[in-house]
């Protein structure tokens, strides 16, 4: 088959969440079929990964996504009573490559991955076409409003309810549209929606974790992942000063160290606080996870499934995370997991990972669940069958 694929940022190098998944899908794709990839990057320098991707695609083209002209674009979205998102991601570049694309090739398929790259091909009806919400967006900014204070919550609020709208207009819009796990698709009615709704869950390349040798002395508590995403600011902020003081107090050599590109201010700050450290980007966050004793995700806003979960459990690590950011995970048998949501539980449950040690027969017991439960090629092959669904190929023209 031949499939444009259409993502809302380059899914190259697959070092954050929504590149990880985007990446194994294109990857995945391309066994048995003919990718053309249309991506934003907002960063210069991820232009050089058009080659890397071309290993994967027959045609990479990447458009750059300028902050503040997209931003202007947001802001006039929002005067017409629209998603602000849909109109930061509305590019005329954008909009001239999808058309410039389905007049020089016969497409079987199109496979969008976002939901805000969704508009520009919304109205085509005569090829399969597949949306990867992968999370829904509008339960994120819902999440937001609770969380911040007015006016901050007065936009959220506003951004939540109008994408709760488009998504459900998306998902009648699309022949299929598919969600991480089943409470990312919860506003969208079964029934309504029969057929159309599919679960796709993460994986993890567990290959990638093998060999690695945790310090079985270390007092090093580790938390990873992108810390310019409000979340991740929100989750290390409320550990280091709830949660991690109280660990001090049984474990004072304890170290909660904060691994993750661009820190925003918020997060540097936190480097003040006694054992805290903040790593800033690291090419490889495994040699951290591999001189670390245990993993926290204490994430409070929580969509989708938290890689850096897997991540930690691949490496051998005993993980302590909040029961939102737990939901995604469809099973927490066998694993080294506990779930906590008050800064005094949450520091007792670390404090008993801190002094103990994980069994070999444990480790070995969450790797073999993770293989069977997030295994990328078995997730992956759910698409393999939607492919199946309409291939008539689209005329050039």
């Amino acid at each position: 088959m031949k499939i444009l694929y259409l993502a809302h940022r380059i899914p190259y190098p697959p070092n954050k969440g929504d590149k990880i998944r985007s990446f194994h899908e294109i990857k995945h794709f391309s066994r048995h079929h003919e990718i053309h990839l249309l991506a934003f990057y907002d960063d210069p320098k991820e232009a050089i990964h058009a080659e890397d991707l071309k290993q994967f695609c027959k045609t990479v083209t990447l458009i750059p996504l300028h902050r503040r002209r997209q931003q202007a674009r947001a802001i006039m979205a929002m005067l017409g009573r629209k998603p602000w998102t849909l109109g930061y991601f509305s590019n005329p570049q954008m909009w001239a490559a999808v058309r410039a694309r389905f007049r020089s090739s016969g497409f079987n398929a199109i496979f969008v991955y976002s939901s805000s790259m969704a508009p520009y091909v919304a109205a085509e009806n005569r090829i399969l076409k597949i949306l990867d919400f992968v999370d829904s967006d509008a339960s994120k900014w819902l999440q937001y409003a609770r969380l911040k204070p007015a006016p901050a919550s007065w936009l959220y609020s506003y951004e939540g309810k109008n994408l709760l709208a488009f998504e459900k207009k998306m998902a009648c819009a699309f022949d299929a549209s598919v969600f991480v796990s089943p409470r990312d698709a919860g506003h969208l009615s079964a029934q309504e929606y029969r057929g159309k709704i599919h679960i796709v869950q993460n994986g993890i390349d567990l290959d990638s974790f093998v060999g690695m040798k945790n310090e079985e002395a270390s007092q090093t508590i580790i938390f990873t992942g992108a810390m310019d995403y409000f979340p991740n600011i929100d989750a290390v902020s409320y550990f280091a000063r709830d949660v991690f003081p109280l660990i001090r107090e049984s474990c004072p050599h304890s170290k909660f160290m904060i691994v993750g590109s661009k820190p925003a201010p918020e997060v540097q700050r936190l480097a003040v606080l006694p054992g805290v450290q903040v790593t800033g980007t690291v090419p490889d966050v495994r040699p951290f996870l591999a001189q670390s004793k245990v993993a926290v995700v204490p994430v409070r806003i929580s969509q989708g499934i938290q890689n850096k979960i897997l991540e930690a459990l691949a490496a051998g690590l005993p993980v302590v995370t909040t029961s939102a950011a737990a939901k995604g995970l469809t099973s927490m048998s066998d694993f080294a997991l506990a779930v906590a949501d008050e800064p005094k539980a949450y520091a007792e449950r670390v404090i008993t990972y801190l002094q103990t040690t994980l069994a070999a027969e444990q480790i070995a017991a969450t790797r073999r669940r993770l293989k069977q439960e997030y295994d990328w090629d078995t997730n992956l092959s759910a698409f393999d069958r939607m492919f199946e669904m309409r291939t008539a190929p689209l005329s050039a023209g």
